[in-house]
C-alpha cells in the first residue's frame, strides 16, 4: 500500500475513536448526533459550494452519481441510528470492536466480487489478522448484562459499513469527495429528522446548550474522518483501506483502559498485538 493512503487511514482511523468516544461519552445520545451531523453539514457547506463553482460540476450529476449519493446518506442515516442504540446499551468496548470488525470480511469479499479487487496473499493475512484481533477484544462482552443487546445493534452497524463502504468506492469515482460527503450527510441529516423529531420535541435548545462541546467534536470529527477515507478510495484498494481504518478499534481500547478505568488483559493485548501484525501486512500488500 502506498505510504500517502497509509497515512490517510490511519489518520482516519485515530480521529473515528476519538468521535466514537465521545459518543460513548453522552451515551449515545441520538440527539447529540443529529445535531452534530447538522454541524458537519455547515463545516462542509463552504467546500461543497467550492466544488460546485469551480469543478466540472455537471459531469459529477450522473444517474450513477445521484444513485450513491441518496444510497450512502440513507445507509449512514441508518448507520447513525444503530450506533447511538448500540452505546445505549453497552460499553465502548464492546460495541465498537464488534461494529468495526463484523463488516471487515464481508467488506472485502464484496470489492472482489463486484469491483474485481485483488487481494494479495500478505494482504489477506493482515486482514484475517484485524479480524481475529477485533473479535478477540469483543468477546467478553458476550458474558455481560445488556452485552447481547448491545452486540444486535453493533452487528448493525457492521453490515451498514459494508453497504456504505462499496457504494462510497463506487460514488468517489464520479463526484468530488468533498461534495460527495456534505450531500450525504445533508440527506442522511433529512432522512432522520421525523426519527429525532418524535423522541426530543422542544427540547433542542437544551441540548444545544447542555452538549455544545460534544456536538462539535462528533460532528466534526465525523465529516473529517470519513472525508479522509473518501480521499483514501479514490487511492487505494477498498478492502485493504476498510482493514486498515481498524486500527481505530486499538485507538478506541486504549482510551477504555486510559479514561474509562477498563483493565488490559493478556487477551485484550494479544488482540491488538494481531491487529497491529495486519497493520504491518497490509501495508507491506
Amino acid at each position: 500500500m502506498r505510504l500517502e493512503v497509509f497515512a490517510l487511514v490511519l489518520l482516519s482511523a485515530v480521529m473515528h475513536a476519538g468521535w466514537n468516544f465521545a459518543t460513548r461519552r453522552v451515551a449515545g445520545h441520538m440527539g447529540v448526533l443529529w445535531l452534530g451531523m447538522w454541524a458537519g453539514v455547515i463545516a462542509l457547506a463552504p467546500g461543497a459550494a467550492a466544488v460546485v463553482w469551480f469543478c466540472d460540476f455537471s459531469a459529477m450529476l450522473t444517474g450513477a452519481g445521484l444513485a450513491c449519493m441518496v444510497a450512502t446518506g440513507f445507509t449512514h442515516a441508518v448507520y447513525f441510528i444503530l450506533l447511538s442504540n448500540a452505546y445505549e446499551q453497552g460499553d465502548i468496548s464492546v460495541a465498537y470492536p464488534i461494529a468495526r470488525g463484523s463488516g471487515i470480511g464481508l467488506t472485502a469479499l464484496g470489492a472482489w466480487l463486484l469491483l474485481g479487487e485483488e487481494i494479495a496473499l500478505v494482504g489477506a493475512v493482515g486482514i484475517a489478522c484485524i479480524f481475529y484481533g477485533i473479535m478477540v477484544l469483543g468477546l467478553p462482552a458476550f458474558g455481560r448484562a445488556g452485552g447481547a443487546r448491545s452486540i444486535k445493534y453493533a452487528l448493525g452497524v457492521g453490515a451498514t459499513m459494508v453497504v456504505y463502504s462499496l457504494v462510497d468506492k463506487v460514488g468517489v469515482g464520479i463526484v468530488h469527495p468533498v461534495f460527495y460527503i456534505w450531500f450525504m450527510y445533508f440527506s442522511g441529516t433529512l432522512m432522520l429528522w421525523p426519527y429525532v423529531a418524535r423522541r426530543y420535541a422542544g427540547q433542542w435548545r437544551q441540548i444545544g446548550r447542555q452538549y455544545r462541546s460534544s456536538i462539535l467534536v462528533i460532528g466534526l470529527g465525523s465529516c473529517c474522518t470519513y472525508l479522509l477515507i473518501l480521499l483514501a478510495y479514490r487511492l487505494g484498494p477498498l478492502s485493504y483501506i476498510i482493514a486498515l481504518r481498524e486500527f481505530a478499534v486499538v485507538v478506541g481500547a486504549g482510551l477504555g483502559i486510559v479514561f474509562l478505568n477498563e483493565r488490559l488483559t493478556a487477551a485484550k493485548a494479544a488482540a491488538i498485538a494481531a491487529i497491529v501484525a495486519g497493520l504491518i501486512c497490509i501495508k507491506l500488500a
